[in-house]
């Protein structure tokens, strides 16, 4: 049985959804047949997830010249203001001081000049613009900008729609430690779209965002286990652990399915696992 989902990917750093516009057949996500055909179903979360603009003090400070550079130190200073002003929603003061630090090539400076011009926030919206920013300091090694300009070749917003482009960036910062992309580079081998579909490598990349408490990705993790695929050996100890440890975190649909692994222990095959995921 086939459903068709359209897939928006996650939210921006900008704290809007950006639409990917692909349409996929995915595969439901069956619990294997036979013993376990009357548990039901568990489906792969594909939903948005709420991302917003960085608090404050998860601020990219940009502060490489030492503390006798002057000129850093003021570059450095008006920085913090201008950020500060993006907080206080001055955003004509914000632009007017950031913009003259990102031309001098400050990478944080270039990624707040990114999202005012995507959100249109003291400026035009122009997300030509915006993609130009994030990737003049997405290629600085800017995190939250590789990872925007991810979501810009996605979504195909201020540049030319490209999956694999999109992959190039979010696997940057994905390395780096976003938590974001790790995710959505799960996403994207889980549904082939734009690279060929691969259960390993998928699970690989949400291992990383499960590992540090993404509660979407333990839960995918733990879909994937249940079903195993192509070098992923099925083991519903792991996937009652992932489940755990998401359902902790509130995460409705991990509930459900530590419900349905529940009803699978009364039998003998799967008791050991339900036992290990209660642990």
């Amino acid at each position: 049985m086939r459903t068709t989902y359209t897939v928006t990917g996650s939210k921006s750093k900008t704290g809007k959804c950006l639409s990917w516009g692909l349409k996929l057949s995915i595969l439901f996500i069956l619990i294997v047949p036979g013993a376990f055909a009357n548990v039901g179903k568990i489906t792969l979360d594909l939903n948005d997830k709420p991302y917003v603009t960085p608090e404050f003090d998860y601020l990219h400070l940009d502060r490489e010249a030492d503390d006798d550079n002057e000129l850093a130190q003021t570059d450095y200073q008006k920085f913090r203001d201008g950020v500060n002003a993006y907080f206080q929603e001055s955003f004509t003061d914000a632009i007017n001081i950031l913009l003259p630090l990102a031309k001098r090539n400050n990478s944080s400076a270039q990624f707040y000049v990114a999202l005012m011009y995507d959100q249109g926030h003291g400026v035009i919206k122009n997300f030509k613009i915006a993609a130009t920013w994030y990737e003049r300091a997405a290629k600085q090694g800017h995190i939250d900008a590789q990872y925007n300009l991810g979501i810009a070749y996605a979504s195909g917003q201020g540049v030319k729609h490209s999956v694999l482009r999109a992959i190039r960036w979010w696997k940057s910062a994905a390395l780096k430690g976003s938590v974001d992309a790790q995710y959505n580079l799960g996403m994207v081998y889980t549904t082939g779209k734009g690279v060929k579909r691969n259960a390993l490598l998928a699970a690989r990349w949400w291992a990383k965002a499960a590992d540090k408490g993404d509660a979407a990705a333990l839960f995918n993790l733990g879909v994937l286990y249940v079903n195993g695929g192509k070098g992923l050996q099925r083991n519903l100890c792991k996937a009652g652990r992932m489940w755990r440890q998401s359902a902790e975190q509130g995460f409705t649909r991990a509930k459900s399915a530590l419900q349905m692994l529940q009803a699978m222990g009364r039998g003998r095959a799967t008791k050991g696992c339900w036992n290990t995921a209660k642990k």
